[in-house]
């Protein structure tokens, strides 16, 4: 039957599949023609995607997790989640964890466009009362020619034996790298990838060499609702059409920002007094540096030549280097840095950053070659750093 009113519709678009694909587009205007869209990004590779794209109809001003988007957005009369898991498999396991962190409804958009493809509704305590909603499922199934599957809202299910929970992983590929919450734990080897904990500790995952250092950095972690994933965090941004590098701002002067270990508070650690950001770590570097590249912000990128490849063609600012460590851990030295006072002004130029850090490793005794990218040769210091 025809629409009689408007439907108010949160929407809540996971990970940068469906942007760097634009179904998404389809998606929202599906939505738009049953009522307004309130549009937000979970992730902060969703929340990139949307700004290369210059979807200025998704609001990317703030860092959220999607379930905690989803909850942002509860106030609106129809819930959606717009997805695209590696597989149907994967991307219904994802559903099933974030839907159930809110009590209401929820309609899936998964996998758009491939054969696959569903819109899933995840019925909660309005799941049968709600005329709306199923209207709203109903309407996107034949606008998107996806089909229809209803499944009751719960908690995921893991294998429970009093202390010790083991919760398997779908979807994961032999190479691929394995995050949870964010952080590489290992690379998969084997079919059956599962993961195991003790009182809330990580003891052992199959089906991967395991990386142990990124287990340690975890720490507490509840098994039903940790967010897992495998493969690399924006498959397409090496073919994404932009330049290399984008011209520095024209900025003389000013203060300096650190991100250690932290690549998805990106975004919150740059204000418009940002000469440059110190970045710790392989991938963080790599992801920092892109994104950062779109705001011609330099990094001094401090690494050890452990990273994980989760990132693909990334691109860095006119002016930024890399520090690679000889003798001694990203992490420590971060944390020494982070910790001084060397750099708390707002009155630097690019060349006094450069000079403090590189002053700063060789007074700890600190070896390191200095390039300009990742992958690249080392290159001589800059001007008044020649030994």
């Amino acid at each position: 039957m025809p629409l009689e009113r408007a439907i108010d519709i949160g929407l809540v678009i996971h990970g940068p599949e469906l942007i760097d694909s634009e179904k998404i587009t389809d998606i929202v205007e599906a939505l738009r023609s049953l009522g307004p869209v309130s549009a937000l990004v979970g992730g902060t590779m969703a929340r990139v995607a949307a700004l290369d794209k210059h979807l200025t109809f998704i609001d990317t001003s703030q860092k959220i997790h999607t379930s905690d988007a989803l909850a942002k957005v509860s106030d609106k009369e129809v819930l959606v989640l717009a997805n695209c898991g590696k597989t149907s498999e994967t991307g219904t396991v994802f559903g099933q964890i974030v839907s159930s962190r809110v009590q209401r409804s929820v309609i899936q958009v998964e996998r758009p466009g491939l054969v696959d493809g569903s819109v899933i509704l995840w019925k909660g305590v309005d799941g049968d009362k709600s005329s709306s909603v199923r209207y709203v499922a109903r309407h996107l199934l034949h606008r998107l020619s996806l089909t229809l599957i209803e499944k009751q809202k719960k908690a995921l299910s893991v294998e429970d034996a009093g202390d010790t929970v083991l919760r398997r992983v779908h979807g994961a590929k032999r190479g691929e790298p394995v995050l949870v919450q964010g952080k590489v734990v290992g690379t998969v080897v084997g079919d059956d990838v599962a993961i195991i904990a003790r009182r809330g500790s990580i003891v052992e995952i199959t089906g991967i060499a395991t990386k142990a250092h990124g287990i340690e950095k975890i720490g507490n972690i509840d098994l039903n609702t940790a967010y897992i994933k495998t493969g690399h965090l924006r498959p397409s941004n090496d073919t994404f059409d932009r330049p290399s590098t984008v011209p520095s701002r024209p900025l003389k002067r000013g203060a300096v920002s650190f991100v250690n270990h932290g690549a998805e508070s990106t975004f919150e650690s740059v204000n418009e007094k940002t000469i440059c950001v110190i970045t710790v770590g392989d991938d963080t570097t790599a992801i920092c540096g892109d994104i950062l590249s779109r705001a011609g912000i330099p990094i001094i990128g401090i690494t050890d030549g452990d990273g994980d490849e989760i990132y693909t063609g990334a691109c860095k600012a006119e002016g930024s280097i890399i520090l690679r460590l000889k003798n001694a851990s990203d992490d420590d030295v971060g944390s020494l840095l982070e910790g001084s006072s060397v750099l708390d002004r707002d009155d630097f130029t690019l060349d006094d950053v450069v000079d403090l850090v590189i002053d700063f490793l060789r007074q700890f005794g600190v070896d390191f070659a200095l390039t300009n990218n990742l992958n690249e040769q080392p290159v001589a210091l800059r001007r008044n750093t020649a030994e």
